[in-house]
Protein backbone atom coordinates (compact mmCIF):
# COMPACT_ATOMS: atom_id res chain seq x y z
CA UNK A 1 0.00 0.00 0.00
CA UNK A 2 1.13 3.76 -1.36
CA UNK A 3 1.98 5.97 1.88
CA UNK A 4 1.08 9.42 1.44
CA UNK A 5 3.35 12.38 0.80
CA UNK A 6 1.78 14.23 3.77
CA UNK A 7 1.97 11.02 6.09
CA UNK A 8 5.59 11.06 5.30
CA UNK A 9 6.80 14.85 5.66
CA UNK A 10 4.57 14.56 9.05
CA UNK A 11 6.15 11.50 10.35
CA UNK A 12 10.16 13.31 8.65
CA UNK A 13 9.27 16.43 10.53
CA UNK A 14 9.88 14.27 13.75
CA UNK A 15 13.44 14.51 13.21
CA UNK A 16 14.22 17.32 12.70
CA UNK A 17 17.33 18.83 14.85
CA UNK A 18 18.41 21.77 12.58
CA UNK A 19 15.85 23.70 10.80
CA UNK A 20 17.99 26.59 9.19
CA UNK A 21 20.72 23.50 7.82
CA UNK A 22 17.66 21.17 7.24
CA UNK A 23 19.81 18.88 9.74
CA UNK A 24 17.94 15.44 10.21
CA UNK A 25 18.93 12.20 13.03
CA UNK A 26 16.58 9.46 12.55
CA UNK A 27 16.58 6.74 15.18
CA UNK A 28 20.44 4.99 15.56
CA UNK A 29 21.48 7.77 12.72
CA UNK A 30 23.96 9.63 12.04
CA UNK A 31 23.45 13.24 11.03
CA UNK A 32 21.35 13.45 7.62
CA UNK A 33 21.04 16.55 5.26
CA UNK A 34 17.71 16.65 4.15
CA UNK A 35 17.68 17.92 0.05
CA UNK A 36 13.86 18.32 -0.51
CA UNK A 37 12.50 17.90 -4.58
CA UNK A 38 9.45 19.63 -5.19
CA UNK A 39 6.99 17.96 -7.35
CA UNK A 40 8.02 18.47 -11.03
CA UNK A 41 5.65 19.17 -14.16
CA UNK A 42 5.43 14.66 -13.77
CA UNK A 43 3.95 14.59 -10.46
CA UNK A 44 7.72 13.50 -9.13
CA UNK A 45 9.53 14.84 -6.30
CA UNK A 46 10.91 13.38 -2.82
CA UNK A 47 13.34 13.80 -0.34
CA UNK A 48 17.29 12.73 -0.40
CA UNK A 49 19.50 12.25 2.84
CA UNK A 50 23.22 12.52 2.67
CA UNK A 51 25.53 12.36 5.53
CA UNK A 52 25.93 15.82 7.36
CA UNK A 53 29.61 14.74 8.09
CA UNK A 54 30.83 13.76 4.44
CA UNK A 55 34.55 14.50 5.48
CA UNK A 56 34.35 10.45 6.22
CA UNK A 57 33.66 9.43 2.86
CA UNK A 58 35.55 8.61 -0.06
CA UNK A 59 35.95 11.79 -2.85
CA UNK A 60 34.64 8.61 -5.41
CA UNK A 61 31.41 8.51 -3.69
CA UNK A 62 30.09 11.79 -2.55
CA UNK A 63 26.87 12.91 -4.03
CA UNK A 64 25.61 9.10 -2.98
CA UNK A 65 22.26 10.02 -0.72
CA UNK A 66 21.95 7.65 2.26
CA UNK A 67 18.10 7.38 1.68
CA UNK A 68 15.91 8.80 -1.04
CA UNK A 69 12.12 8.61 -0.50
CA UNK A 70 10.79 9.49 -4.46
CA UNK A 71 7.52 10.66 -4.73
CA UNK A 72 4.46 10.46 -7.47
CA UNK A 73 1.24 11.92 -7.83
CA UNK A 74 1.43 12.58 -3.49
CA UNK A 75 2.31 8.92 -3.14
CA UNK A 76 5.69 7.07 -2.04
CA UNK A 77 6.81 5.24 -5.34
CA UNK A 78 9.91 3.68 -3.86
CA UNK A 79 12.29 4.12 -0.64
CA UNK A 80 16.08 3.50 -1.76
CA UNK A 81 19.11 2.59 0.86
CA UNK A 82 22.49 3.59 -0.87
CA UNK A 83 26.41 2.26 -0.21
CA UNK A 84 28.41 5.33 0.24
CA UNK A 85 31.58 3.61 1.72
CA UNK A 86 33.99 1.13 0.05
CA UNK A 87 34.63 -2.24 2.38
CA UNK A 88 36.95 -1.01 5.23
CA UNK A 89 36.69 3.21 5.24
CA UNK A 90 35.64 5.19 8.02
CA UNK A 91 31.81 6.00 5.96
CA UNK A 92 30.91 1.94 6.38
CA UNK A 93 30.07 2.61 10.10
CA UNK A 94 27.71 4.95 8.61
CA UNK A 95 25.20 3.42 5.72
CA UNK A 96 21.66 2.14 6.78
CA UNK A 97 22.45 -1.56 8.73
CA UNK A 98 18.44 -3.22 7.79
CA UNK A 99 18.63 -6.24 7.16
CA UNK A 100 17.11 -7.93 4.25
CA UNK A 101 15.74 -11.24 5.07
CA UNK A 102 18.32 -13.74 5.20
CA UNK A 103 20.51 -11.64 6.88
CA UNK A 104 21.67 -9.73 4.24
CA UNK A 105 22.64 -6.10 4.36
CA UNK A 106 24.43 -3.21 2.20
CA UNK A 107 28.04 -4.32 1.55
CA UNK A 108 26.92 -8.18 1.70
CA UNK A 109 27.99 -10.32 -1.10
CA UNK A 110 25.29 -10.02 -3.62
CA UNK A 111 25.96 -13.57 -4.81
CA UNK A 112 24.16 -14.81 -1.18
CA UNK A 113 20.99 -13.88 -2.23
CA UNK A 114 20.34 -17.00 -4.40
CA UNK A 115 19.56 -19.49 -2.39
CA UNK A 116 16.75 -17.24 -1.46
CA UNK A 117 15.36 -16.10 -4.17
CA UNK A 118 15.59 -16.11 -8.10
CA UNK A 119 17.64 -12.81 -9.36
CA UNK A 120 16.83 -11.38 -12.59
CA UNK A 121 19.10 -8.46 -14.26
CA UNK A 122 17.83 -5.74 -16.55
CA UNK A 123 20.81 -4.79 -18.18
CA UNK A 124 19.18 -1.61 -19.42
CA UNK A 125 18.90 -0.46 -15.73
CA UNK A 126 21.76 -2.97 -14.19
CA UNK A 127 19.43 -3.72 -11.14
CA UNK A 128 18.75 -6.80 -10.02
CA UNK A 129 15.37 -7.92 -9.32
CA UNK A 130 14.13 -9.99 -6.96
CA UNK A 131 11.30 -12.85 -7.04
CA UNK A 132 7.77 -12.29 -5.76
CA UNK A 133 8.09 -14.63 -2.90
CA UNK A 134 11.59 -12.80 -1.20
CA UNK A 135 9.59 -9.21 -1.97
CA UNK A 136 10.53 -7.80 -5.09
CA UNK A 137 13.11 -5.60 -3.96
CA UNK A 138 15.23 -4.18 -6.07
CA UNK A 139 19.00 -4.54 -5.76
CA UNK A 140 21.94 -2.75 -7.01
CA UNK A 141 25.39 -4.02 -6.92
CA UNK A 142 28.36 -3.19 -9.59
CA UNK A 143 25.71 -2.90 -12.98
CA UNK A 144 26.86 -6.09 -14.50
CA UNK A 145 25.70 -9.93 -14.48
CA UNK A 146 26.52 -12.19 -10.91
CA UNK A 147 28.13 -14.34 -14.32
CA UNK A 148 30.50 -11.13 -15.11
CA UNK A 149 31.51 -10.07 -11.51
CA UNK A 150 30.23 -12.39 -9.06
CA UNK A 151 32.40 -11.15 -6.31
CA UNK A 152 30.35 -7.86 -6.14
CA UNK A 153 28.44 -6.33 -2.75
CA UNK A 154 25.22 -5.17 -2.62
CA UNK A 155 25.32 -1.14 -3.33
CA UNK A 156 21.79 -0.10 -3.10
CA UNK A 157 18.45 -1.59 -1.35
CA UNK A 158 15.45 -0.39 -3.27
CA UNK A 159 11.73 -1.32 -1.98
CA UNK A 160 9.12 -0.51 -3.97
CA UNK A 161 5.40 -0.62 -1.62
CA UNK A 162 2.71 -3.23 -3.27
CA UNK A 163 -0.02 -1.32 -4.92
CA UNK A 164 -3.21 -1.35 -2.83
CA UNK A 165 -6.06 -3.52 -4.11
CA UNK A 166 -8.69 -2.20 -5.93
Amino acid sequence: MYASAKLVSSVIDRYLIDKQNSLYQFEDSPILRLKTYNPDSNGEGGYEFSLYDDTVIDRLLKGIPALSIVLRDEKVTFLKVDNFSFPGDSAEQFIYKGELPGGLVLGSNLSKLLPLTDLDFDDALEWFYTDSKYGEIEVGGWGVPLEDKPDQIINSICIIPSQAPA
